[in-house]
């Protein structure tokens, strides 16, 4: 829960976060595969949302330019997936359809949901990725995994050269690796990260206290027809010139008034007083009958506009706008939770790749160096001058990078750290944070209409501008109410007393013997009222404005999640060819090695050309599935499902 400035009536905002672990992993396939077995219904529903969402709140758009775009997208949609949902219909399984979308109903023939697989024929194995780019904290093992795979393959006299070259490697690279370490090591797991993030994020904890903040604004609209008690009391003690005995030169005037008023919605000002007045001279006493005087009155006085301001649109929309802004507040706030978690993991998979990328090029560093140290060894048989500088040069070039990939290492557990803010993982101390996730390797099938349909549900971008969009009609009222003339009708009610004490002229107001009415009526006209029509066009260029953009951001909300879902496809599809190109480069690393006869240029820098190789592969293999895992995360995103697919839950804290 988030403190807030606000008191105990207000909306806070708390983050549950319920634990991913295997269970949030299975439910977030559960996700994949309940959208990968929806029908074409989910296209009509597709289709009856953009409608709706434009459309149905009858804010002046264009209902048959909306359609057409969403047929054309459709149409478009329908045509790129065609040929690739007729080849997997014999492989794979559906459910029947239930509905086809307008306009493309085929007699005798069936549609069935648009799903896109990654075009793979053979998936690959994850311990053979894992094999190629461990992390440094299980480096050691998987490079005694690597010996031990090629002492059981040697043969003959060049395989054990190889056995014997590696050997010297690890122990290189295994020095290498102690780089990164630190004294003192966190294990974390993205789940825990989350965890950590949700209750300490800063930005979090900021914006959590954006709705009670906008719900103090709606409270304070919705107190302009509260009752207003007020009191006034005056006194006024005056010495004039007169040139008459028959006016008083000095005069002693003391009065108390008090009453209630209040504005009522239909834009009546309305008020009651009680007053009593006490008035002294210094007059002769054959000329006044009372001196002093005491008058007291009682006064009931509305006021309610006939043209301007009448009516509860008007009056209350002050009340309306500030509850669009308050609902705005709270969407704002979950995008920037979901915003906040999916940089959380962003932050968390770009540590995993920093820190097997240092695995990578400590064996790479390693091999240089061994490749240096033989050269060196052989420079009074084969080898020359020039070749052991070239192996050298290629060996501290590679420190220099790998020195590089080590404070990205930092910098990427330092990421982690802010965008979690825990106490405990301050960024003043040394800590080295190892994740215990590994890459998650498995395809996925996905249902594109139904990934769009969900991200136009869920997006709080579209809900946002759905209330801009009614704020912005509520203001367009307003400012056509102003262009109207202005004509207020006004009645008074007044009961008077007098007497020579406050009791006796209290009594004689009770007897009601002095009653005054006063009817009256105020209007006022502008001519032209270029002020209000200039307010009232601009207004409604506002409105039109939040229209278009509600537009923009279900188009845009569209094209992202048709880019992700590419980007998810095509970052499957390439791990299984670059992990046979890591296989292949390793094998020519080796095969090369074996082959070593005698040492020439040639040979050097087709060995270090085949170190470089293997490394490359290796990284280019890692960006894939690190990319390859935002990507998924990046779905749930784009379709606004992100803070589901990590059991997280908003709801309104404990007052």
């Amino acid at each position: 829960m988030f403190d807030t400035p606000c008191g105990p009536t207000y909306y806070r905002p708390q983050l549950e976060f319920a634990g991913r672990g295997e269970t949030a992993r299975g439910r977030g396939r559960d996700m994949k595969e309940r959208h990968a077995q929806e029908s074409l219904a989910g296209v009509l529903s597709l289709v009856t949302l953009l409608v709706i969402c434009v459309s149905s709140m009858g804010c002046q758009s264009e209902p048959d330019q909306m359609e057409g775009t969403i047929a054309a997208y459709r149409d478009r949609m329908l045509t790129e997936h065609r040929e690739a949902a007729q080849a997997r219909q014999a492989s794979a399984t559906y459910s029947e359809p239930t509905a086809f979308p307008a306009g493309q109903e085929e007699e005798g023939s069936g549609r069935h949901a648009l799903l896109t697989t990654p075009n793979v024929a053979d998936l690959p194995d994850p311990a053979a990725i894992l094999f190629e780019i461990p992390d440094p904290a299980d480096a050691n093992e998987f490079f005694d995994q690597r010996l031990e795979q090629l002492r059981q393959q040697q043969s003959n006299r060049q395989d054990q050269r190889v056995v014997r070259n590696f050997e010297r490697v690890i122990d290189f690279a295994s020095g290498y690796i102690d780089k990164v370490r630190l004294p003192k090591q966190v294990h974390l797991s993205l789940a825990e990260c989350i965890q950590r993030g949700l209750e300490h994020n800063y930005t979090i904890r900021y914006e959590a206290h954006n709705p009670a903040i906008s719900q103090t604004r709606l409270v304070e609209a919705e107190a302009a027809f509260d009752v207003e008690f007020f009191l006034d009391s005056g006194y006024s003690a005056s010495d004039q010139a007169t040139a008459s005995t028959f006016v008083a030169n000095t005069s002693d005037t003391r009065s108390i008034q008090g009453g209630f008023r209040q504005l009522l919605p239909s834009g009546m000002q309305t008020s009651v007083s009680l007053s009593q007045q006490r008035s002294g001279n210094n007059l002769p006493a054959e000329y006044q009958s009372i001196n002093p005087v005491y008058n007291s009155s009682f006064v009931a006085q509305f006021t309610q506009p006939l043209l301007r301001g009448f009516g509860l649109d008007v009056n209350r929309a002050t009340i309306e706008v500030r509850k669009h802004e308050f609902t705005i507040s709270q969407e704002q706030f979950v995008q920037k939770v979901r915003d906040t978690l999916l940089d959380i993991e962003s932050a968390y998979w770009q540590l995993v790749s920093a820190r097997r990328t240092v695995s990578i090029l400590a064996e790479t560093l390693a091999q240089n160096h061994v490749t240096y140290l033989n050269m060196k060894e052989r420079l009074d048989h084969d080898a020359t001058v020039v070749e052991v500088a070239n192996a050298q040069s290629r060996w501290q070039s590679q420190e220099v990078e790998y020195l590089e990939a080590v404070k990205l290492v930092r910098d990427a557990e330092d990421q982690l750290k802010n965008l979690m803010n825990d106490p405990d993982l301050i960024l003043s101390k040394s800590i080295e944070i190892i994740p215990t996730e590994a890459f998650f390797v498995a395809p996925l099938t996905l249902d594109h209409f139904g990934e769009v349909r969900t991200a136009l549900e869920n997006r709080s971008e579209v809900r946002q501008a759905r209330e801009a969009i009614d704020l912005r009609r509520v203001s367009t009222n307003v400012a056509k109410n102003n262009i109207l003339p202005k004509l207020d009708l006004s009645f008074q009610y007044e009961v008077q007393g007098i007497g020579t004490t406050g009791d006796n002229s209290f009594d004689n107001l009770t007897t009601n013997r002095f009653i005054s009415y006063t009817v009256s009526a105020s209007f006022a006209y502008n001519f032209g009222e270029r002020a209000a029509r200039a307010a009232w066009r601009r207004a409604r260029l506002e409105e039109s404005q939040a229209i278009v953009q509600l537009k923009q951001v279900t188009d845009s909300i569209v094209e992202e999640v048709n880019t992700t879902i590419r980007t998810l496809m095509v970052r499957y599809e390439q791990i299984p060819p670059q992990l046979e190109s890591v296989q292949a480069a390793r094998h020519n690393l080796r095969a090369l090695q074996a082959r070593t006869q005698r040492i020439d240029p040639n040979y050097l820098e087709t060995e270090l050309s085949g170190v470089q190789q293997l490394s490359n592969s290796r990284r280019t293999l890692l960006t894939v599935l690190r990319d390859y895992n935002l990507a998924i995360i990046q779905l749930e995103k784009a379709k606004g499902t992100l803070l589901e697919y990590n059991n997280v839950t908003v709801t309104d804290g404990d007052n």
